[in-house]
């Protein structure tokens, strides 16, 4: 009897020592997670390695892969898909489209999709010649016009104006390097091209050399009709002189995009925790790969920025580490499962 019991002891503490370590394999298993990005041709690339590095060197316990894809739109697509875990370079109207089902996603409506952080706000900026004469969208009526490439959400917002105001501006969608090429011959009158607030595009600068650049804005008509159907729609104005390489030009107002990274609500809340604990807190070394993210708050300026009617539910993660820094989430952001 007492060697029974000796050995169900034995059997006992050998399962205890068992399960153990399996808990504590199963508790610092490493997490795998594929990021979608955008082409690594396109400078922004270099923000999403950035962004991977210190997620990766933060945790140890998760391994985040950037993988190349077609940017917004089809970053969207994917996570909806399940082939990305996450994603970078999502505007947040876009993201907001897919989250109700409606204009590009109509049909496609995805009711889980969460925001994560802000990279930064860009213009879709309207790139004329400087001897053109052109001054608004309503100047480009009847003429060639590159909105940008196809299926990019601010080729698509570009279209849409253009439809909506009736303008009839001769649109030709192309890549920037055949835009450009266009452009040049004088085949068309300009191009629509993503850049920062206060610089020309990189790829534009060198352009500007020998091809003298002015920017074309939207008129407040505009701007009111375009906003009645589309209130999330962004505009900013860039003061006169506020763009460095055209110190001349006077202030025009452009479209706006909030741009950052989204998730899906079924990203476990403490992966996405800890995807923007590593990013808000070691911004500085992303800076230093991708200069356009210093000087931004990458969850404040989310809450301040994105127009209201033009948000999507913010990650739980997300939620998490507000809740603990003290930052206020308002209303209108917080996700259903944080309720």
């Amino acid at each position: 009897m007492k060697k029974l019991w000796k050995m169900s002891f034995a059997m006992m503490m050998a399962l205890c020592v068992m399960f153990g370590a399996a808990g504590r394999e199963a508790a610092s298993e490493t997490v795998y997670l594929n990021m979608g990005s955008t082409s690594s041709t396109s400078g922004v690339y270099a923000w999403c390695v950035a962004t991977a590095s210190v997620i990766n060197k933060a945790n140890a316990d998760i391994n985040v892969t950037v993988v190349e894809s077609g940017a917004a739109l089809d970053n969207l697509r994917r996570t909806k898909e399940g082939a990305f875990d996450f994603s970078l370079c999502v505007d947040s109207a876009s993201a907001m489209q897919m989250y109700r089902g409606t204009d590009t996603f109509k049909d496609e409506g995805w009711d889980k999709v969460r925001w994560l952080f802000l990279r930064n706000a860009i213009v879709n900026r309207l790139y004329v010649k400087a001897d053109s004469g052109l001054k608004t969208f309503g100047d480009l009526s009847g003429k060639k016009f590159s909105p940008g490439i196809p299926g990019a959400s601010s080729t698509a917002s570009f279209m849409k104006f253009n439809d909506l105001l009736g303008t009839g501006i001769d649109v030709m969608p192309a890549s920037l390097a055949d835009a450009i090429s266009a452009f040049q011959q004088g085949k068309i009158v300009g191009l629509q091209k993503s850049s920062p607030l206060k610089s020309l595009d990189a790829s534009l600068i060198e352009v500007n050399l020998t091809t003298p650049l002015s920017v074309v804005g939207y008129s407040q008509e505009d701007i009111k009709k375009i906003r009645e159907q589309l209130p999330y729609i962004i505009f900013f104005e860039t003061p006169a002189g506020g763009i460095e390489q055209l110190p001349e030009l006077g202030a025009v107002m452009e479209e706006a995009q909030v741009v950052g990274a989204i998730a899906s609500s079924e990203l476990p809340e403490e992966v996405g925790y800890k995807i923007v604990k590593a990013y808000v807190e070691d911004l500085e070394t992303v800076a230093a790969a991708y200069a356009p993210v210093k000087g931004w708050d990458p969850i404040g300026d989310s809450f301040k920025l994105i127009s209201e009617g033009g948000e999507i539910p913010i990650h739980a993660g997300l939620y998490k580490y507000c809740v603990e820094k003290g930052i206020e989430v308002p209303e209108r952001f917080i996700p259903p499962e944080a309720k």
